[in-house]
């Protein structure tokens, strides 16, 4: 029977577990990904590069061939939890409450590549039927394979619940008639299909229950962000008398691919370094504080901010279920802006260059309320 629409009901997104080729040989040994949560939309789409072959003698080429592997990308974005879907796609999460002295960047295990090239499925069940606790005969799966993370940015606004927005670059687009298939990486050496190594998607579940140390949160809400700008932060304003109405932190992975001779597609997707982490916040203004910009030139100290989010409920004593430190960061640009019926407002950006493994002062780095 035609399916009449497809919508996001019918809708569940994972990753792999392991790495994008991984090591599984045998259904039973299949990698079984991770259900992303509280998902919110996912889009993805190849472009295919072709080269013509033209010659004297002929008006049109005789052929068109792939020199370069497709584009391949994939988008999608879902509501902050407790930070167990950044853990699930590769980034580095500690469990809240970790020593500094411990800390490690958040894309520590892209950097040693742990965790660097995923594999991402979105499965599409029966129409009518809900993904979460459907037992049918699903309908397809989307499989995107060796991805690799290129953007990663987390928006907070006043009146809005906290969005993580992340983008993906791939090899491959595979389509699958149920939940059980060879995965869709890709050999990067010739393009093949591997034909040992398989997956198995879990029963997708609501990923809900009662609020505790180990429960993903249904959504966070912008009445428990604590961020909070002190004056030696901004130029010229009070930091105490702020009020910040939206935030926004993005990491931009931008990726080169490394290619050779006697391999069809690049055999890796290396980070473009440096990488400069962004923090851009926005807020009403208060009282004034003496500054002078022509003293920053002179120096000035790096700067770290703290952005925590606790579980929902009215107990004072939630725990924090994610928090973001942006460490070492430099002022880079700020604006005053006013206008007639409207508070006046303050906007500002930060930036810092991630730095290496070990490195604890510069970065950023990321706790969530999850288990081990």
């Amino acid at each position: 029977m035609a399916r009449n629409r497809t919508i996001y009901n019918v809708m569940a997104l994972y990753v792999s577990s392991g790495t994008a080729t991984g090591t599984t040989t045998g259904l039973l040994g299949a990698d079984l990904p991770k259900q992303l949560s509280r998902v919110q939309s996912f889009d993805e789409d190849f472009t295919r590069n072709f080269t013509d072959v033209n010659q004297y003698g002929n008006l049109a080429a005789i052929d068109r061939i792939e020199v370069e592997n497709p584009d391949v990308t994939a988008s999608f974005s879902y509501y902050l939890t407790n930070g167990q879907n950044e853990r699930d796609l590769g980034l580095n999460v500690y469990g809240t409450g970790t020593n500094d002295s411990a800390l490690r960047s958040c894309i520590s295990g892209l950097l040693s590549k742990a965790t660097d090239e995923k594999n991402y499925y979105l499965t599409i069940v029966d129409e009518g039927q809900d993904a979460a606790g459907y037992n049918g005969a699903t309908t397809g799966v989307i499989g995107v394979g060796n991805g690799f993370l290129t953007s990663y940015t987390v928006n907070a606004a006043v009146g809005d619940i906290p969005t993580a927005d992340v983008e993906i670059e791939g090899l491959n687009v595979r389509v699958y008639t149920n939940s059980t298939g060879i995965i869709p990486a890709v050999n990067p050496a010739d393009g093949a299909n591997f034909t040992n190594k398989f997956f198995r998607l879990p029963t997708a579940t609501s990923l809900t229950g009662v609020i505790s140390a180990t429960t993903i949160p249904m959504a966070l809400q912008p009445g428990d962000i604590t961020f909070s700008l002190a004056s030696d932060q901004v130029l010229g304003f009070d930091g105490a008398d702020l009020k910040v109405q939206d935030f926004s932190l993005s990491l931009e992975l931008a990726r080169t691919p490394i290619q050779k001779l006697g391999n069809r597609f690049a055999f890796t997707r290396e980070i473009d370094f440096p990488v400069t982490a962004t923090l851009e916040v926005n807020a009403e203004v208060g009282d004034l504080a003496t500054g002078n910009l022509s003293t920053l030139l002179c120096g000035e100290t790096n700067k770290n901010f703290t952005i925590s989010m606790k579980s929902p409920g009215c107990d004072t004593n939630r725990a924090t279920s994610l928090a973001y430190l942006f460490k070492g960061a430099k002022l880079v640009s700020q604006s005053f802006s006013s206008t007639i019926g409207d508070n006046a407002t303050m906007s500002a950006t930060y930036e810092i260059q991630l730095g290496g493994i070990q490195d604890t002062v510069n970065g950023v780095f990321i706790s969530g309320n999850i288990v081990p």
